[in-house]
């Protein structure tokens, strides 16, 4: 269980969705829908993504893995519910190359580094003027271009709570600024400029196609032990 491998293909296609929420009335409940198609060494089929966010830190379960990112201390925990194992490390580093990575010496990952982080800048975000209503959700779509490939997003301000997710975009776009993998996959850090949040995203990628719905979102309180390891789990390396 490696999160830089795990979260390579989501960085060109925004997959999970990351986001925080500052001190707000209560906290948010995500549903989302993900149809894969024709991507090498995946089996086509539809997974159900589950997101909690609180006002610190937000937690993701995708088919047999559970991601928890922690915005105070800077952290991301990647569990294995079935083995009861999990892996940590900082979040701005995620999906960044690290000396002995594949053999690779510390002026290489520094040189890799400094090649992702300058991409982390190139991110470039189109307003259109197709408009849609999904799932019940006014939305208008963006494209999102990465790295050659371009991602169609539909984003909405119609729901209750955006305000204040909106609110802490930029905390957590500054957590992820020069992470090109990790500011893909955090859709707070691209809030400003989509001018809303995604219901909907498209991509092509690797001869296969990958679409992500939000079929539900809810304001509540959420249990804090939801963005914690539970007990009884074990630290492994990676």
């Amino acid at each position: 269980m490696k999160i830089k491998s795990i979260v390579a293909v989501a960085a060109l296609t925004g997959l999970v969705w990351i986001s925080a929420l500052t001190a707000a009335s209560a906290d948010l409940y995500f549903e989302s829908e993900q149809t894969t198609q024709g991507l090498p060494g995946q089996a086509a089929g539809t997974t159900i993504i589950k997101q909690y966010i609180s006002q610190d830190a937000t937690m993701t379960e995708m088919a047999d893995r559970v991601t928890i990112i922690d915005f105070k201390e800077k952290m991301m925990y990647d569990l294995d519910p079935k083995a009861k194992v999990y892996t940590q490390a900082p979040a701005e580093k995620i999906g960044l190359p690290a000396e002995g990575q594949d053999g690779m010496s510390a002026e290489q990952a520094k040189m890799m580094q400094q090649m992702m982080q300058s991409m982390a800048s190139s991110i470039k975000v189109t307003p259109t003027s197709e408009t849609q209503t999904i799932n019940g959700y006014k939305c208008k779509k963006y494209i999102v271009s990465m790295m050659m490939v371009n991602s169609d997003y539909w984003a909405t301000k119609d729901f209750k709570g955006y305000d204040e997710m909106k609110a802490v975009g930029e905390k957590a776009a500054k957590l992820f600024e020069n992470n090109p993998t990790m500011k893909q996959m955090n859709v707070m850090a691209l809030m400003k400029e989509l001018d809303g949040f995604p219901i909907k995203t498209s991509s092509q990628v690797m001869g296969g196609s990958v679409v992500t719905l939000v079929k539900k979102i809810e304001q509540k309180k959420l249990d804090k032990d939801l963005f914690k390891v539970p007990a009884g789990y074990k630290l492994v390396e990676e």
